[in-house]
């Protein structure tokens, strides 16, 4: 049997105990309950939906960078065991989209900084490939909507640079 130096014996116990609190916090994590779960539908020109669950807000804003899709929907809810936290769906269409929290009852968004009402009839496709034309104070600049719906993602408060009705 070799003979190991108190370094050598230091490492040893310095990578052991370095796997176990990694350990330690992955089932942390995974006891904490909290689960992402996101669905972006693509109309290709069917509706075709690809869903994702993710352990963390970070990881799943992540996932859904920046839709290019000119038509897309996203719906993203969160969970903690089986309570559910929320949800935050959003609809593109071009450069608008229209950003919608759940949380006991609807809270639709619209652009605070909006001199005026989009004078535009701008319509977005349904999860179902059905037509969805919401009130022109709903639509907003599809830049804005992403960002919001990330922010969201991260600590899922209505994010203050929008108004929430």
């Amino acid at each position: 049997m070799s003979k190991k130096t108190l370094p050598q014996i230091l490492r040893s116990f310095f990578h052991i105990f370095c796997r176990i609190i990694s350990a330690k916090e992955e089932v942390l994590e995974r006891s904490s309950g909290r689960r992402y779960e996101l669905t972006i539908i693509r109309f290709t020109p069917s509706p075709v939906p690809v869903t994702e669950t993710f352990s963390s807000g970070n990881a799943a804003a992540t996932w859904i960078g920046i839709p290019t899709d000119r038509d897309c929907l996203i719906e993203a809810s969160v969970w903690h065991d089986t309570d559910s936290l929320g949800d935050f769906c959003l609809w593109c269409s071009g450069a608008y989209a229209v950003a919608r929290i759940g949380e006991h009852r609807s809270h639709d968004a619209s652009d605070p900084d909006s001199i005026s009402a989009n004078s535009n009839t701008i319509s977005f496709k349904d999860d179902d490939g059905s037509i969805y034309t919401p009130s022109s104070e709903l639509v907003l600049p599809r830049e804005l909507a992403v960002r919001a719906i990330h922010a969201w993602l991260i600590d899922l408060q209505h994010p203050s640079f929008l108004r929430w009705s």
